[in-house]
């Protein structure tokens, strides 16, 4: 009797362990927390990473201010077939002097266990002479 009721402790321990791991929602992050500043007319490069899902191409927006800044914000792979909202890069030769602003709109996909979730990021560059 002992035997049976470790061995039903244990399945239902593992399934309790299961079911729990696999309800474990995150919440997307947009790393890092800043990008560099930059310096006019020098060539700018940085990286930008969506974290905690896949994000989703459809519902992914971007907004560059001023618009005419010098700088652009690509998806890596652009150009091939495998493309990646999760993995961004912000290029270019700052045109301006001031604060250039990235505003980063989105979503993730859900899963069988966890909702898609929205994200959104604002970034400020500052442009020295």
């Amino acid at each position: 009797m002992k035997k049976i009721r470790y061995h039903l402790m244990l399945i239902i321990g593992l399934l309790l362990t299961t079911v729990l791991t696999g309800c474990l929602c995150y919440k997307p992050e947009v790393r890092p927390k800043t990008l560099p500043n930059a310096t006019l007319g020098n060539p700018y490069y940085a990286k930008i990473k969506v974290v905690g899902g896949v994000a989703i191409d459809n519902s992914f927006f971007y907004h560059i201010k001023p618009e005419k800044s010098g700088l652009e914000l690509s998806p890596r792979g652009l150009g091939t077939e495998y493309v990646s909202y999760n993995n961004l890069e912000v290029k270019g030769t700052p045109k301006v002097t001031g604060t250039i602003s990235i505003e980063l709109i989105g979503d993730t996909y859900g899963t069988m266990s966890c909702p898609g979730r929205y994200f959104k990021k604002t970034y400020t560059i500052k442009v020295e002479e």
